[in-house]
């Protein structure tokens, strides 16, 4: 987390992106489903993500793989991105691969 520096330990949070071009795709395969996306100002963290490879019975190994990298790398690659974004990755790797 990046700290204001003029001296402050105020955390400087970039705003969750909010409109994803995947997005009716993801709802589309939460139709087909029991799956209901996050809302779109969930934060994602490594233990919510965990928590939906549980869910979806996806291996971390096997998440490892298919995004070339680790969850926490993942966040920090991506630290604008909602849960709701990770989870429709997620649900694309699990439903059409």
């Amino acid at each position: 987390m990046n700290t204001e520096k003029n001296g402050g330990n105020t955390p400087v949070l970039k705003p969750l992106r909010g409109e994803f071009t995947d997005d009716a795709y993801w709802m589309e395969l939460c139709d087909k489903t029991r799956y209901v996306l996050p809302k779109p100002g969930v934060p994602a963290t490594a233990e919510n993500i965990r928590l939906w490879l549980n869910r979806l019975e996806i291996k971390e190994a096997d998440y490892r793989e298919a995004m070339s990298t680790n969850i926490t790398d993942m966040i920090a690659l991506n630290p604008d991105w909602p849960l709701r974004a990770f989870v429709g990755l997620l649900l694309e790797y699990k439903f059409t691969s």
